[in-house]
C-alpha cells in the first residue's frame, strides 16, 4: 500500500522515501535518494480546523505517466528505456547492483541473489518500513545516501526514482554511471511492470515471473474470499488528515480486499489532505491509517479524538482499523500484504 516513505502518512513514495515533500509525493523522506509509489504531490495542505477543508485534487484524464515498455526477452547485451527515455544499454548480466529506493530494494531481495546487491537504501534497514530488513541486515549491501558513496561501489546498474534527488542523479550520470530510473508506482499493474523490468535488467526473467505469479494468485485467493459480500466503504485516513484516492497503490489494496474507496469514489486524485468533517459527510464504514510498529492504539486514540472522526459509522461500529506502516507504505509486491490484512479485517479471515 512504497517507494513506497512515509509519509506523512500518505505521501508515497515511501514518502517520497521519507519525504522530500516539494516533490511526487515531487511521497516515501529525503534521508535516501528514492524510493518505489509516486503519486502526484497533494496541493498546499488546508488548515486543519476549517471545516470541509480539502487539498484533494480531482483525477485529470491521462494525468498519469504512461508505464516504461518492458523490453523484449533477448541475450544480453539488452537495451532498456526508462521513465525519462533515457536509453541504456546492459552488456552483461549485472554483478554489482545497487539500490536507491525502498520499492527496488524490496524486489531485488525477491528476485536477485543477495550477493549482487552491492548498496541499498537508507530505508531498507528501517524496523518501521522495510519490508526487507532481515535480509537487508544479513546482507552486506551499505545503504548510501550521496554519488560519491555510490560510485565508489563501483556500480554496474543503479535504479533510481522520478523523485530521487535530481543533483544526485546528474553527478553519477556526469560520471557515465548506469542509471535506470522509476517513475510509476501508483497501481498494481504499475509494480508488476517495474518487478519485470529489474527481471530483465538483471537478468532474473524467471524468477520476476514467478514473483509476479505469487502475486496474482495472493490476489485471486482475495477476490475469492470477497466474493459474495456487499463491498464495505472503506477509507484511509491519517491523524494529519491525509487520504489516499484514485491512482495510488492504497486504491488497489482497498479494491483487492474487497472494499469500495470511498476518496477515489468522491474524485479524489491521488493523495490529498481532507478535513475530518468532509470524512463524516462522506461517512465511510471502515477507516484505516497506518501504524507504526506499537502505535496502533495510539492512531486510533488519536483518531477518535475528533468529534467529526468519532461520529462516523466506522469509529461507532468499531471498525477503525490499522494497518503496519511497513505494509502501508509499500510501494513493491509487498502492496498486497496490506490488501491481506485488510481482507482479514474486513471479513475475518486469516491475512496469509
Amino acid at each position: 500500500m512504497h517507494a513506497f516513505l512515509p509519509r506523512l502518512f500518505f505521501l508515497p513514495p515511501q514518502l517520497l522515501e521519507r519525504r522530500p515533500s516539494a516533490r511526487r509525493l515531487a511521497l516515501a523522506l529525503a534521508l535516501t535518494l528514492g524510493a518505489v509509489s509516486g503519486c502526484r504531490q497533494p496541493a498546499a495542505p488546508a488548515a486543519s480546523g476549517q471545516a470541509g477543508a480539502s487539498s484533494a485534487q480531482p483525477c485529470a484524464a491521462g494525468g498519469q505517466a504512461q508505464a516504461p515498455v518492458v523490453p523484449p526477452l533477448t541475450p544480453f547485451p539488452r537495451t532498456l528505456i526508462d521513465a525519462l527515455g533515457n536509453r541504456l544499454t546492459i552488456a552483461a548480466v549485472p554483478q554489482r547492483i545497487i539500490s536507491q529506493t525502498l520499492g527496488t530494494d524490496e524486489i531485488l531481495f525477491a528476485i536477485c541473489p543477495p550477493s549482487r546487491i552491492v548498496g541499498v537504501s537508507t530505508l531498507a534497514r528501517s524496523e518501521i518500513y522495510s519490508n526487507v530488513l532481515a535480509q537487508a541486515r544479513a546482507s552486506e549491501a551499505p545503504p548510501s545516501l550521496n554519488a560519491e558513496q555510490v560510485l565508489r561501489l563501483k556500480p554496474d546498474l543503479i535504479f533510481v526514482a522520478s523523485y530521487s534527488r535530481a543533483e544526485v542523479v546528474e553527478v553519477m550520470r556526469a560520471s557515465h554511471a548506469p542509471i535506470f530510473r522509476f517513475a510509476n508506482f501508483d497501481r498494481i499493474e504499475d509494480i508488476k511492470t517495474n518487478i519485470r523490468i529489474i527481471g530483465r535488467a538483471i537478468g532474473e526473467d524467471a524468477a520476476a515471473e514467478a514473483l509476479i505469479a505469487d502475486v496474482d494468485r495472493r490476489l485471486a485467493a482475495l477476490a475469492a474470499r470477497a466474493q459474495g459480500h456487499p463491498k464495505p466503504r472503506v477509507m484511509s485516513y491519517s491523524t494529519d488528515g491525509f487520504t489516499a484516492g484514485a491512482n495510488t497503490l492504497f486504491d488497489d489494496a482497498i479494491r483487492a480486499a474487497g472494499g469500495e474507496n470511498v476518496s477515489a469514489d468522491h474524485g479524489v486524485c491521488g493523495f490529498g489532505r481532507i478535513s475530518a468533517e468532509q470524512v463524516l459527510t462522506w461517512n465511510p464504514d471502515v477507516i484505516v491509517a497506518g501504524a507504526k510498529p506499537g502505535q496502533d492504539q495510539v492512531v486510533r486514540d488519536g483518531l477518535l479524538r475528533n468529534a467529526a472522526v468519532a461520529a462516523t459509522s466506522a469509529a461507532r461500529t468499531g471498525r477503525i482499523v490499522t494497518l503496519p506502516a511497513r505494509e502501508f507504505e509499500a510501494a513493491s509486491q509487498h502492496v498486497v500484504n496490506a490488501a491481506e490484512t485488510l481482507s482479514a479485517a474486513l471479513w475475518g479471515a486469516p491475512a496469509r
